[in-house]
């Protein structure tokens, strides 16, 4: 059962609805459907956005960004988000699916800190 739909091809779509399909059974997040896309909420918190293509955006929190910053930019794949704290992924197969993954881990701890 796929969580998003779009207009783009199965293939560009396949990691950005594996990653809302997992994401849907951690206790930690709670799903929020916006006219954009889907949102997931820690604590209140909005911290990942899909918008339904194959990119996704993460809210790291500025001191994680800045602590991972050559990380994060040699993975080529990581980008500034549209907003501070925020930043978008590229998600178009198994291994950035992981990572993005991984990075939500992240995201949930640091926003613990900053609530």
């Amino acid at each position: 059962m796929a969580v998003l739909r779009t207009h783009a091809s199965r293939r560009s779509t396949e990691g950005v609805e594996n990653v809302a399909a997992q994401l849907v059974r951690w206790p930690d997040l709670a799903l929020k459907r916006t006219r954009k896309g889907l949102g997931f909420r820690a604590g209140g918190r909005e911290i990942v956005r899909m918008s339904g293509d194959h990119t996704a955006e993460l809210l790291l929190t500025k001191p994680v960004i800045d602590r991972w910053a050559r990380v994060l930019t040699d993975c080529h794949r990581v980008t500034p988000g549209a907003d501070a704290g925020w930043v978008a992924m590229s998600i178009e197969g198994r291994a950035d699916a992981e990572l993005f993954l991984s990075l939500v881990s992240v995201a949930i701890k640091a926003n613990q800190g900053s609530r």
